[in-house]
């Protein structure tokens, strides 16, 4: 009776134990991880490729289907997170349909009127993608946009739009990081396209990206780039003929931005009006015009879409602006020229 006892009380100090040891062993943490992980953004996000990227040991996800998620025909479609469950590492994803291109420019990096919105750096190799350093300095964020063959005629849904920010353990602006960041993202964007039924066709594997050159002067007359053509001192990306977005800034005598010179594509030139403050600095249904303080341009492009070149009026110091006529239609035809040959976009209509 005595051992009958003691054989009870020992399997009920196991049954007790076990628990503790799964919690303390690391099980646990381990399970909720990979649970958590479980076909994030429908299996997009590659998390193995990400662990390596932030330079974590361990990823928590979140998933969160958006409103209107369900409906196939909504905008955005979803956005999950990854991380280090102590938060010293990130990555998130977006995926919006072209109907809701607002919100992925908004995601990338805003484009308000008045501000300074990074450089929108190619991807190249042949994807429709651009890439900048995030707004607090120790971020990447990207943007693909994928034309859906299969859905050509409906433009709700003619391309997949996904945007990528993260955040890593080590610095994620060395030249390494941020073309294994352009990678996971290319890689996110493929996967996104089967996961919504988007047929589309990528680009190239990514060996190299770009210099970031967000706070790179450029000396008067010596623009290669976005600004080519331009005699002011500016700031420039290098140049793709699928980059999505294009950026030129032209320096005042003081060093900052005097005005900023963009090109859109695709989805993005209906999102740019949405953006807040352009319905002062834009009239979406002249081809070329000037309003507040900026002045646009639009071609006609091979895709039957329309690109917009706009050149806006940037504040000084003091918050003042200070207009130069001259140089703002000089740049904007420059620019706009240079950048619808690059792109086979023609009938080029000017202010």
């Amino acid at each position: 009776m005595k051992r009958k006892r003691l054989l009870v009380f020992g399997v009920i100090a196991l049954v007790l134990a076990a628990p503790c040891v799964f919690y303390f062993s690391g099980a646990y943490d381990r399970w909720q991880d990979e649970r958590s992980l479980a076909d994030i953004c429908r299996g997009s996000v590659d998390t193995s490729e990400v662990k390596e990227l932030l330079g974590v040991d361990r990823l928590r996800g979140h998933d969160v289907e958006v409103e209107g998620g369900a409906n196939p025909h909504a905008g955005q479609l979803r956005k999950c997170s990854v991380g280090d469950p102590e938060g010293r590492a990130w990555l998130s994803a977006a995926m919006d349909w072209s109907s809701d291109a607002a919100g992925a420019l908004h995601d990338f990096g805003g484009f308000e009127p008045y501000g300074d919105a990074g450089m929108a750096i190619p991807l190249g190799r042949g994807w429709e993608g651009v890439m900048d350093e995030g707004r607090s300095g120790d971020d990447l964020v990207a943007m693909v946009n994928m034309p859906c063959t299969n859905h050509r005629r409906d433009p709700q849904r003619s391309s997949l739009i996904v945007t990528v920010k993260g955040q890593a353990v080590h610095s994620i602006e060395e030249n390494a990081q941020r073309v294994r960041f352009a990678r996971t993202t290319v890689k996110t964007a493929e996967n996104a396209a089967r996961a919504w039924g988007c047929e589309a066709h990528p680009g190239g594997p990514i060996d190299r990206v770009s210099n970031n050159t967000a706070h790179t002067k450029v000396p008067q007359g010596e623009a290669r780039g976005t600004c080519a053509g331009i005699t002011t001192a500016v700031r420039e990306s290098a140049t793709d003929p699928r980059a999505p977005i294009e950026n030129c800034y032209l320096l005042s005598d003081s060093g900052k931005s005097h005005y900023r010179v963009s090109s859109f594509y695709g989805p993005f030139v209906q999102a740019l009006a949405a953006q807040s403050g352009y319905e002062d600095e834009l009239d979406p249904g002249k081809p070329a015009g000037r309003k507040g303080s900026s002045t646009w341009a639009t071609a006609e492009c091979p895709s039957g879409g329309k690109a917009l070149y706009i050149v806006t009026g940037l504040p000084d110091e003091e918050d003042r602006f200070a207009p130069d006529g001259q140089l703002e239609l000089s740049a904007l035809k420059t620019f706009a020229t240079r950048s619808a040959e690059r792109h086979g976009c023609t009938g080029l209509k000017l202010p």
